[in-house]
């Protein structure tokens, strides 16, 4: 675990990241940790896709500013192939989302 992982912004995670310091995987076992423990009290985080982010490591990601720096994803009307949406209620049925849908 990074022990300085939530003083840090993601800029910061990146960095440590562009410089070998830490890996995207040594990333997102301190984010699944820090939420673990955190979120039996907010109770904001219903499902993870942990199995989704390590295929993502394991594939190689994409350059760009936050490369490795795991993150989030509210579920209201986002749109992650092949993954549970609830749009943040109980009222709605799970559904999946499939490449290129746009219903809004």
């Amino acid at each position: 675990m990074i022990d300085t992982y939530e003083q840090m912004d993601a800029t910061a995670l990146a960095a440590l990241v562009r410089a070998k310091e830490v890996t995207a995987d040594e990333l997102l076992d301190t984010a699944l940790d820090a939420m673990s423990a955190k979120n039996p009290g907010l109770n904001a985080v219903v499902v993870t896709f942990q199995d989704h982010a390590r295929a993502a490591i394991a594939r190689g990601l994409p350059d760009g500013p936050f490369k490795g720096v795991p993150f989030l994803l509210k579920d209201l009307d986002v749109t992650l192939a092949g993954t549970p949406m609830h749009n943040g209620s109980v009222l709605y049925p799970e559904r999946r989302r499939l490449p290129g849908d746009e219903r809004r």
